[in-house]
């Protein structure tokens, strides 16, 4: 069975876009969490579609000095 692309929670504040990969900002660890979960999945789908994220980590949080959390999507 293929696996096809997730959607991501609802409740990112921010979303920055790059090149290679995408950037959702969430208020919380666990909303942060499972955005991890979706953009590691996504981007196993693309890996197999032949897509290169580069030196990117799709899934990758990041903890911002404001407290709110960043993770890395495809």
């Amino acid at each position: 069975m293929r696996k096809t692309y997730k959607e991501y929670p609802a409740g990112w504040t921010v979303k920055r876009s790059g090149i290679k990969v995408s950037w959702y900002n969430f208020e919380t660890r666990e909303l942060a969490e499972k955005a991890s979960t979706i953009a590691s999945h996504n981007a196993e789908v693309a890996w197999n579609e032949g897509y290169d994220f580069g030196y990117q980590s799709p899934g990758m949080i990041t903890e911002e000095e404001d407290g709110t959390f960043t993770v890395c999507v495809p």
